[in-house]
């Protein structure tokens, strides 16, 4: 009768440890899956809108939207379809040139933005960038190349439409787009640092 006891205990104390070893299983699987399920909404936007303009469907105007204001509906004031945040064209049309956007968390520069594009090109002609970010018409953007290491070297100085910044090269590389004028910031700095 012991021995069927102990036996007994062994085998209900194997099946609790498995039991708990696949409950946590389960639960840490469970709470992985919905961590990477996050999405932000500029993802669905996005997706929204490439769908939509590969169908050649036009955006809806219940929500509010005139179809052709800023960011909310994904037109410039020039009337130029943006399916994604970064937008390359020439007189030809829309460019396979992919590019991402993303803000800089530098508390030094505020409202400053890197334009980073998968593949660095030089153009045979001029084409337009158009990039959806935070600003106001009219807001002075300044457009650099270089790193805050190295220095920066700046290419352009643009007025914005409402959520978009315009400007036109011929070579696509990585840009820092700034409402902070970068470079009188860091010459004004220098000579602090000089006296």
């Amino acid at each position: 009768m012991i021995k069927a006891r102990k036996l007994l205990i062994s085998f209900l104390v194997t099946v609790l440890c498995i039991s708990a070893l696949f409950a946590g299983t389960v639960i840490y699987s469970k709470s992985q899956a919905s961590s990477e399920m996050e999405v932000d909404a500029d993802v669905y936007d996005t997706a929204e809108n490439t769908l939509k303009s590969f169908l050649g469907l036009e955006e809806s105007n219940t929500a509010g939207g005139s179809g052709n204001s800023g960011n909310v509906s994904g037109y410039t004031e020039n009337g130029v379809r943006m399916t994604q945040r970064v937008t390359v064209m020439d007189e030809s049309g829309v460019l396979p040139i992919s590019g991402t956007v993303t803000k800089s968390q530098d508390a030094y520069y505020p409202g400053t933005y890197e334009l980073k594009f998968s593949n660095r090109a030089i153009l045979t002609t001029k084409a337009n960038i158009y990039v959806k970010m935070d600003v106001e018409p009219g807001e002075q953007v300044y457009i650099l190349t270089g790193d805050k290491d190295k220095g920066y070297k700046q290419v352009a100085v643009v007025s914005a439409e409402p959520g978009c910044v315009t400007f036109e090269t011929a070579l696509i590389q990585d840009y820092t787009l700034s409402k902070t004028d970068i470079i009188s910031a860091q010459a004004a700095v220098a000579s602090v640092m000089k006296e």
